[in-house]
């Protein structure tokens, strides 16, 4: 990957989305929708032009202050431009993420127990809610060509507001396809995502964007 530090911490086991993770699948959840053309981020709109779903088997690896590898886990994500996704993780632990579009819902199947929060407010301090507004791309992110790495085309998207939670978030591409995406937040933390078996624009059913709590569960928030 480019040479860019990204210091991370290890995951801590619970049931509020942890930044980085749960930032990494907005990001990609709402980047989806079409950037405002301008000359340092045209190339990076071209590679979401026309992209409506998406589907993708992902690895995610966390990374300590020593650049090692902390853990590593396995998961689905689809997307359904503008605002709904789902984030589901199989390996080694089962937890769900799913925006609705006015709800956010975090499941926690170890803990037996289920967050719901509105989904404006959750995303307000994100880069994912500038990027779910096209015309905000440009203003709120300084966009950088990074070049080619490993037959891999790479951008950098830095926030241009101090008050953000991301220091910087870094995307390559394969063609057409996004491979790879590296998260740093404003704790120092690192979440690397590889993805893999990538479908653009193929009919996602309605229902993997609907959550229904499993009954016995604690949920918190209001339903």
């Amino acid at each position: 990957m480019p040479s860019m530090t990204f210091p991370g911490a290890p995951r801590v086991h619970t049931l509020a989305p942890r930044l980085t993770v749960f930032s990494a699948a907005l990001v990609l959840a709402l980047i989806v929708a079409p950037a405002a053309r301008a000359a340092d981020n045209d190339q990076l709109h071209r590679y979401f032009d026309g992209l409506k779903t998406l589907r993708a088997d992902f690895t995610q690896v966390l990374y300590g202050q020593d650049s090692q590898p902390r853990e590593t886990s396995h998961g689905v994500i689809s997307v359904s431009r503008p605002n709904r996704f789902r984030l589901e993780y199989n390996k080694p632990y089962h937890q769900v993420y799913v925006a609705d579009g006015k709800k956010l819902w975090s499941y926690d199947e170890d803990l037996e127990q289920v967050t719901v929060k509105p989904q404006d407010g959750m995303l307000a301090n994100t880069p994912a809610m500038l990027l779910s507004n096209p015309r905000k791309l440009d203003q709120s992110f300084v966009v950088a060509p990074l070049g080619q790495r490993h037959g891999m085309t790479w951008f950098e998207l830095t926030p241009k507001r101090k008050d953000t939670n991301f220091e910087r978030v870094a995307l390559a591409f394969d063609q057409k396809d996004l491979k790879v995406m590296v998260l740093q937040d404003s704790l120092g933390q690192t979440t690397r995502l590889e993805f893999s078996h990538v479908e653009y624009n193929r009919p996602i059913p309605a229902k993997t964007f609907r959550f229904v709590p499993p009954k016995g569960v604690d949920v918190i928030g209001e339903q």
